[in-house]
């Protein structure tokens, strides 16, 4: 299983890289020239973990050569109703509020940037926007046709190693309330409730420009339920003879799974954390004829295994257009197993002995762990056909006996959201 594993990861280093800067992803949008002109055209979206400090903009989608555009040389692009970004000018803050990556002491440093903003939420008093570099989190807020300005949140160590959070930007937030609903003590309290974060801004955002049916965003997950045929090898020592002898039994069971996906970006969905929780079973039977001293004995080896796996995987989509994408996978499985008729029987035809058994001879995990690689196709964001390989992993813990499972599966999955 390591050789397999050491395969997929070198695969993954040498193809994702290029796959992921040479795929293009051009979506219908605008660009608003500094002049104030709007240009229509189409924008290479990409699944930005930041914001992005450029784009790629070509007038025809047709076009050889792509324009590449920043905040300094445009006011702003729009990709048709998925994200708006505008260009700001003025200072950022510098200090980092990621916990525990947070300064000794209050750290105030701010610097003069030139940078896109991307738009939360807007309405007919103020919009919230928001900006991700390599230092932190920012958020933004603009009056109507004004400049947008920071709201202000540090995150510090005291002397005494505690934390401290300086919200000046409830402050921020209160001025907005009493100069457009002064009456509001609803949301008052809920300012001083909430924290600095993205979903409490919005909501405070829809409240004040009174958004009663806020626009509805693509869901960042989804939910998904499947079956599969199930081809599993299971491969011990031949128990009679040379330890290094090995005997291998091919099941074929039906296996259902139920999980969630969530997105990087939801409307690109190129990267993907996948959850899936699974439910399958096997039962072999090892049989071995042994001839020794004239008498003939058939041993059988039996067990069934039941097994719910938990699989956290990473999918990423080589080929990514709407309503048809290609993926690989990789993820490792957590392995919940119970066993029944976990029996050694030695059946002696030549002398009165008869049929022996002997129950639980060997002791077979309730927890193993295995890596599933897996590729496949979702058609309209709907169905997806998958096939899973899953690499020989053992579930004994003798040094002389080991059992071991290798599967194949080939499934399909009902996707049920974006």
């Amino acid at each position: 299983s390591h050789f397999y594993m050491k395969l997929l990861n070198i695969i993954l280093f040498l193809v994702l890289p290029t796959v992921i800067f040479a795929q293009s992803n051009y979506h219908a949008g605008y660009i608003l020239k500094n002049n104030g002109d709007t240009v229509k055209g189409y924008i290479n979206y990409r699944e930005w973990g930041q914001c992005p400090k450029s784009v790629e903009f070509k007038a025809n989608k047709d076009d050889k050569q792509a324009l590449l555009c920043n905040p300094q040389t445009i006011k702003g692009f729009q990709i048709t109703g998925l994200e708006t970004y505008i260009a700001y000018t003025g200072m950022i803050s510098m200090d980092r509020t990621d916990f525990p990556n947070v300064p000794e002491g209050l750290d105030t440093a701010k610097k003069m940037d030139t940078v896109f903003l991307k738009q939360v939420v807007t309405g007919g008093h103020i919009t919230l926007f928001y900006h991700r570099d390599e230092v932190k989190t920012r958020f933004f807020i603009a009056e109507t046709k004004g400049v947008p300005v920071e709201l202000i949140y540090h995150e510090y160590y005291n002397d005494l190693k505690q934390v401290i959070h300086s919200n000046i930007y409830k402050g921020q937030l209160l001025l907005y309330i009493n100069k457009f609903t002064p009456k509001n003590n609803k949301l008052n309290n809920k300012v001083e409730l909430d924290n600095y974060e993205q979903a409490a801004l919005e909501s405070f955002v829809d409240e004040i420009n009174n958004n009663a049916t806020a626009n509805k965003k693509k869901l960042s997950n989804r939910f998904f339920v499947g079956i599969g045929i199930n081809s599993t090898n299971t491969q011990i020592n031949d128990i009679d003879t040379d330890p290094g002898t090995l005997v291998t039994y091919t099941a074929i069971s039906p296996k259902i799974n139920l999980g969630i996906d969530i997105f990087a970006n939801p409307n690109i969905q190129q990267f993907i954390f996948r959850v899936e929780l699974s439910f399958s079973y096997i039962n072999p039977r090892f049989q071995y004829p042994v001839v020794s001293n004239s008498e003939t004995t058939a041993d059988i080896y039996t067990f069934n295994q039941y097994t719910a796996a938990i699989t956290p995987q990473l999918l990423f989509n080589v080929y990514n257009k709407d309503n048809f994408k290609v993926y690989i996978d990789g993820g490792a499985g957590l392995n919940f197993s119970t066993y029944t008729n976990n029996t050694f029987t030695i059946s002696n035809t030549n002398t009165n002995t008869g049929t022996v058994q002997i129950p639980n001879p060997f002791t077979l995990r309730p927890f193993w762990v295995n890596f599933p690689i897996q590729a496949g196709v979702i058609l309209n964001k709907k169905t997806e056909v998958s096939f899973t390989f899953i690499p020989y992993a053992d579930f004994t813990n003798y040094s002389m006996f080991f059992a071991a499972n290798q599967s194949m599966c080939l499934g399909v999955k009902f996707l049920f959201g974006k």
